[in-house]
């Protein structure tokens, strides 16, 4: 794809795959915050952008790392493209020595759907790349973005991973952890991490979840099951998630996402305010 080997691409939506690429080179106004440079159509919708998006990354920071992060050296650049579909969204990161260095996010849909649903999805993204200082396996960073997103696309996903089991029984999770570009099936490939991703912050909490990333990348996933969810290897681990989806894809979270704890409405480019 043409990225330096420092970068790390994530975020790659099949809704937007197209529209992302062309994306216009002028923006109408822009804004900023902290931690964010926006980008967008008018001054009213870059200036929500950015407090959302604060709102968020010391949100997700929270529930994942326990406190939020410090602010960054220098601001993440969000080029908002407003249509009339759904959002997606797209986050280059360039690593290097242990850290992130730079980032950048594009994002493109209905105003409302950004807010509820891209957005969080993306800034989950960088509190991943901040704290590990490199890219995650393709189903975590992916699967556990989504559980920051509103109930709407949550429900989606979890159809996805039903829709995928029932088709072909999706990827022995010793084979999903080790997938390293985005495949074919890209929808069942997020529906599965998602799912399990979900299954494993429920079965053991969120740092728990990242521990086991960060030994399962260090060592290897039979060490790592073993070691944070007391399950021989990544087999016995496959069929407690499998016996688990078929339930749980019946039910949702109680714990509210990032996502729906605001009250997003529908607005036209000249509402100010969504809360």
């Amino acid at each position: 794809m043409g990225i330096h080997p420092r970068t790390r691409r994530v975020g790659l939506r099949l809704r937007v795959v197209l529209g992302l690429a062309l994306l216009p080179m002028l923006m109408g106004a822009s804004a900023r915050s902290t931690n964010f440079e926006v980008e967008a159509p008018t001054p009213e919708i870059a200036q929500q952008v950015a407090r959302y998006a604060e709102h968020y990354r010391d949100e997700i920071a929270r529930r994942w790392l326990g406190e939020p992060l410090p602010d960054w050296p220098r601001p993440c650049a969000i080029r908002i493209k407003m249509t009339g579909g759904e959002a997606g969204g797209v986050t280059s990161f360039g690593f290097g020595r242990g850290k992130m260095l730079d980032q950048e996010m594009s994002l493109e849909g209905r105003l409302d759907r950004i807010l509820a649903s891209a957005l969080p999805h993306e800034i989950t993204h960088t509190i991943f790349a901040s704290y590990f200082g490199g890219p995650l396996p393709r189903w975590a960073d992916e699967g556990a973005s989504l559980l920051s997103e509103d109930r709407r696309e949550r429900l989606r996903h979890e159809q996805f991973a039903a829709d995928l089991l029932a088709r072909s029984g999706g990827w022995a999770l010793g084979e999903l952890f080790t997938i390293e570009e985005y495949p074919q099936d890209l929808m069942g490939f997020y529906g599965q991490g998602y799912s399990v991703s979900r299954f494993l912050v429920e079965m053991g909490g969120r740092p728990r979840f990242l521990a086991f990333l960060r030994d399962g990348m260090k060592h290897n996933w039979d060490a790592a099951t073993r070691a944070h969810y007391g399950f021989t290897n990544t087999r016995e681990l496959d069929r407690a998630w499998r016996s688990w989806h078929l339930v749980a894809s019946r039910t949702m979270p109680t714990e509210p996402s990032p996502g729906d704890a605001l009250v997003v409405r529908a607005q036209s480019p000249h509402d100010h305010d969504s809360r």
